[in-house]
């Protein structure tokens, strides 16, 4: 594949990303009996409209770190999704996994530092319901897909491994019930209370970046479920996949309702635990029939 080619594939995620969350908010909006945007531009478009809007704003910092910050992490999930698609493009690279995973955990930090780092109670709130959403999964995540990369294994223990990368995908994308950290529906906004303009704007564009790397883990994990991963054309597939698995989240997202604080935690670690132990049970068995 020459540098064109490669470069295409690369700025594909960031061009199309505000365009799948705008499809999600169209296809919600139909679900809940809502309009939504309106037009066939403004279906498509209408999250980039959103982002153009708030750049124009005034700059607002209450803090230089902040600032510095938001950049980072959107500096640091732009890696991740170069390094993602060097990865769909070459899969036998096994460092470019460890790589991957590595800047994958750390972009889901930034997030979580820039709330603690500001003097603000229902920003540091948010913070610590972030903090106990990403305990709950991100630990079974990074571990679960680095075995789902790099090793082959049996059928069965592939479909648990696959629910748990699913189920971890729709939890770190922020999607109801698990945007606590966000909150959304309340009077203040969270983890995001003292975001406005650009830095809104960069913050979002972050998220929508996020989402599709997530997406995009989540398609090409089923690919590798019903082994056609690693295939020469295992890239585009999954490139033509990302989207459908985009909307089946938000679609997801429209039928679950929220939850409580402190029981969504909870109960998310009670059921990795649980598809944790029937891993190894699963592991067991076939090391016994071997």
């Amino acid at each position: 594949m020459d540098y064109t080619s490669l470069a295409l594939i690369t700025a594909i995620p960031f061009l199309v990303a505000p365009i799948y969350d705008s499809i999600e908010r169209k296809v919600k909006a139909a679900i809940q009996s809502r309009i939504g945007p309106l037009g066939l531009a403004r279906s498509f478009l209408q999250s980039w409209f959103d982002l153009i809007k708030l750049f124009s704003k005034e700059l607002v910092l209450t803090s230089y770190g902040m600032a510095l910050i938001t950049i980072l992490e959107l500096l640091f999930v732009s890696i991740t999704v170069v390094i993602l698609q060097i990865f769909l493009i070459t899969p036998q690279l096994e460092w470019v996994i460890a790589l991957l995973i590595t800047f994958l955990s750390i972009s889901s930090a930034f997030s979580l530092i820039r709330a603690i780092s500001l003097d603000n109670p229902f920003s540091s709130i948010g913070a610590f319901r972030e903090f106990y959403v990403t305990l709950a999964v991100e630990g079974f995540f990074l571990s679960s897909l680095a075995i789902m990369l790099l090793v082959e294994e049996p059928i069965i223990i592939k479909m648990l491994l696959f629910c748990i990368a699913a189920l971890s995908c729709y939890v770190l994308s922020g999607r109801t019930p698990f945007d606590i950290a966000e909150a959304e529906p309340e009077i203040a906004s969270g983890v995001y209370i003292e975001l406005s303009g650009p830095l809104l704007a960069t913050t979002s564009y972050s998220l929508h970046i996020r989402r599709y790397v997530l997406a995009e883990i989540l398609s090409y994990t089923l690919l590798k479920l019903i082994g056609i991963a690693g295939t020469g054309f295992a890239s585009l597939i999954t490139l033509l996949l990302t989207p459908i698995t985009w909307i089946v989240l938000g679609v997801v997202s429209v039928m679950l309702g929220r939850t409580r604080v402190d029981v969504g935690p909870i109960t998310l670690l009670k059921v990795m635990l649980i598809l944790i132990f029937l891993m190894f049970v699963a592991m067991i068995f076939v090391v016994r029939l071997v």
